[in-house]
């Protein structure tokens, strides 16, 4: 019985299994033990950069799983506003036929639509996940640069949309409707990314919202008189103002990736 009760001594078990790894390790030179250590060390090595290399993902498919995150709840605000706007340029009670007037409804449809974008750019900040995001593979700025270019086809899509309503809808030439919905959304993009890579998080939203809504507020209350920019007559104008303002815009998203303290701003 003591005999058994010794066999199936766990204790007894782990010393006799030492015991005999001792003896094995001292039977084998040095200069062995140096080189499995160092072959151990390389193999595992080679088995991190592996796993590594086989748990990245290429920029392309981050991408394509951000539209599941932040691309369709984009997409169906823009999708009701659309649908305001249609109702809108509807006109049943004739206001509308006022050229100015259209041209002051299609400068306030355009700046309105990058605003829709503004909370989905202050996400981070509100859900407080800026250190997060900053310790991930891409970085701060490689996930903005995926919210752009989702908020860049949203809003793309939304004013071509709007576009064709007016087409459809109103009795505007194309060109002139082009440049009435380019420029203020070009003019109010170039602000707001100016301020989203000068400004930290709490204040880019504030001073963006106030900048949009104060776009709004000119361009409908401004004069006839004084709405030169209205005008069919200034659209070479207003092509050149487009232009610069494209300019602008790629600038400052240039400077935001590759420049700017994005990263530091957003966990300050």
């Amino acid at each position: 019985m003591k005999s058994e009760m010794l066999k199936n001594n766990p204790f007894e078990k782990k010393q006799k299994l030492e015991e005999a790894l001792r003896k094995s390790f001292h039977q084998i030179p040095s200069e062995t033990n140096d080189v499995h250590l160092y072959a151990t060390i390389l193999l595992a090595r080679k088995e991190a950069c592996r796993k590594q290399s086989r748990s990245r993902i290429s920029f392309t498919r981050f991408l394509a799983r951000q539209i599941p995150l932040i691309g369709w709840k984009l997409w169906s605000v823009q999708a009701v506003f659309l649908l305001l706007a249609c109702g809108i340029l509807s006109d049943s009670s004739g206001y509308l036929k006022s050229p100015l007037r259209l041209a002051k409804l299609l400068f306030c449809l355009s700046i309105t639509v990058f605003m829709t974008a503004l909370p989905f750019l202050y996400r981070s900040v509100r859900y407080r996940m800026q250190e997060i995001e900053a310790a991930t593979h891409f970085s701060s700025v490689r996930l903005l640069l995926a919210k752009l270019i989702v908020i860049g086809i949203g809003d793309i899509s939304l004013l071509v949309s709007i576009f064709l309503a007016t087409l459809v809808k109103m009795s505007l030439s194309p060109d002139i409707t082009v440049i009435y919905l380019c420029f203020p959304f070009l003019l109010s993009g170039s602000g707001c990314l100016f301020m989203l890579g000068h400004f930290p998080p709490n204040r880019f939203f504030a001073g963006s919202f106030l900048f949009c809504f104060g776009l709004i507020l000119v361009f409908a209350v401004l004069p006839g008189q004084y709405a030169l920019l209205f005008y069919p007559s200034f659209s070479v104008i207003r092509t050149v103002l487009c232009v610069l303002l494209f300019a602008f815009c790629a600038y400052q998203l240039h400077y935001i990736v590759n420049i700017s303290s994005y990263e530091k701003m957003q966990i300050a």
